[in-house]
């Protein structure tokens, strides 16, 4: 028997997964991952914990199962996007903590530049003004660590997500793969190479930066414990791959830390809709992949919240004190990080709204489901804008489709099938299909043929639609707090 190794990197663990040649999952190692947050707005990781933690998943899994390095065929890696990590490529040593994607302490970078370079950036990268990419992050680091600036002056500074981090780590070269430099605002979605015009703009030189590959790399990456790294994709697109996008208009929807609702938009990349991005989702020998994409910041990360504070104990709470009520006139807006898609209001922030003293504690949860779906809903209303169609079905995954009450509601707000396979780590599954395509052990066709089991979704008739319009006010409200505060009274 054979095996692939699926790193799963992602914002609040980092996990390795361990499947045999035939994509059964044999068993996984997981490890907690520390957050950092020195401002309001600002989140920080330890870069080195990140690889270290990884490492120490992927020896603990093969140890485990008794497999050694001979049998693993390929590597494959999927990854928590836009965060960045600068390093000095002589010692190997992080410079600086990892910039993670939910921090917005380069929001005031982005308005040096005037609204003709964002229209030209947003043709070419296919991505709109926001602090949430990689390249803002890189100027801050550029200008605020000295450390950075040194190794820059000393030609000794490299730049990464942390896919190119992992690899460096891992084997010693520099490489981005298409998917991860698609969410940098740096690459030309079309020329799929670093944009010279966006790095001047920026201040960033050419070579601090991987050199661009494909998701599936076909001669792979050798890596000092013997197998080569096969693939490398964002975690966003390996889950459209992993749940088989591949016909133009299949979407998912994944509910982790954010929600990100993709769409295979074909191999062309479709024309700038407000609200929403553009990303490679993947490339495979000399064929791209193109996505449409609607990125919601907080999902999971207001769950956690919730617990953090105390109005949770479990997960499983939300759905137990929930079920049996209504959201009595409360409505949520879960901005902690600002807002995403289709707004992308950095100066937002998480509003509760509708308060009485008759408010109960499964009203308050209550409306924190539903916010999820309804911020979902705002993506998926833009998406059906963008292409001309209804979605008639979406898979999904990630820890909060556990949650059948949120599903049900998801499913009555898009009037669409959800479909949950019941094989969970659809993510990992993907950057598993990429190293074994790049092995050249399979094919897309094969990909296709594969069984998925699992519980389908459908929609109710309900009363959320008066609802989901009184929450939107409720969004209204909560945009622009961050300035509003700065108001002289």
């Amino acid at each position: 028997m054979a095996y692939y190794l699926a790193i799963d990197e992602g914002t609040s663990s980092t996990r390795t997964l361990l499947f045999d040649e035939n994509f059964n999952l044999i068993d996984y190692v997981q490890k907690e991952l520390n957050m950092y947050y020195p401002q309001p707005g600002w989140v920080e990781q330890d870069a080195e914990e990140l690889y270290e933690k990884t490492e120490k998943t992927m020896i603990e899994v093969l140890e485990k199962n008794n497999i050694t390095w001979n049998e693993v065929i390929g590597i494959g890696i999927t990854n928590q996007r836009e965060t960045v990590i600068a390093w000095d490529k002589n010692t190997g040593k992080p410079l600086y903590n990892a910039i993670v994607w939910q921090c917005r302490r380069s929001a005031d970078i982005l308005n040096r530049f005037p609204v003709s370079f964002w229209n030209d950036a947003r043709r070419k990268t296919g991505l709109v003004k926001d602090p949430y990419f990689s390249g803002s992050k890189i100027v801050w680091l550029l200008e605020n660590s000295d450390d950075v600036k040194q190794a820059y002056n000393n030609g000794t500074l490299k730049v990464g997500t942390i896919e190119s981090w992992l690899a460096f780590k891992l084997s010693g070269k520099h490489v981005s793969d298409v998917s991860n430099a698609s969410r940098t605002q740096l690459m030309n979605i079309h020329t799929l190479e670093w944009d010279e015009d966006i790095l001047n703009t920026f201040g960033i030189k050419r070579e601090i930066l991987p050199e661009i590959v494909n998701t599936s790399i076909e001669d792979g990456i050798e890596t000092k414990f013997g197998p080569k790294i096969y693939g490398m994709i964002g975690d966003q697109q390996s889950a459209l791959f992993g749940q088989r996008a591949f016909e133009i208009g299949d979407a998912k929807c994944t509910y982790g830390t954010g929600a990100f609702v993709l769409m295979n938009s074909g191999n062309t990349p479709p024309k700038p809709h407000p609200g929403l991005l553009t990303s490679v989702g993947w490339k495979i020998n000399n064929e791209t992949i193109y996505s449409l994409e609607g990125s919601i910041f907080t999902v999971g990360a207001f769950f956690k919240w919730l617990k953090d504070i105390n109005i949770i104990d479990e997960y499983e709470d939300l759905e137990k004190y929930s079920k049996d009520h209504d959201n009595g006139g409360v409505y949520i807006v879960p901005a902690l990080s600002g807002l995403g898609s289709p707004y992308w209001d950095s100066d937002a922030r998480g509003l509760i709204i509708g308060l009485t003293r008759g408010t109960k504690k499964g009203n308050i949860l209550r409306a924190a489901l539903e916010s999820i779906a309804f911020s979902v809903r705002e993506v998926i209303d833009s998406m059906q804008e963008a292409v001309w169609t209804k979605i008639k079905k979406m898979n999904v995954d990630g820890g909060a489709t556990k949650n059948k009450l949120l599903m049900e509601i998801q499913s009555n707000l898009i009037n669409a099938e959800i479909f949950v396979p019941e094989f969970q780590e659809i993510t990992a599954l993907g950057a598993a299909f990429m190293a074994a395509i790049g092995s050249k052990n399979i094919s897309i066709n094969d990909i296709k043929s594969l069984h998925f089991s699992g519980i389908k979704i459908l929609p109710k008739n309900s009363d959320l639609e008066k609802q989901y319009y009184i929450w939107k006010e409720a969004v209204l409200r909560s945009r622009g707090w961050i300035k509003s505060m700065n108001i002289n009274f």
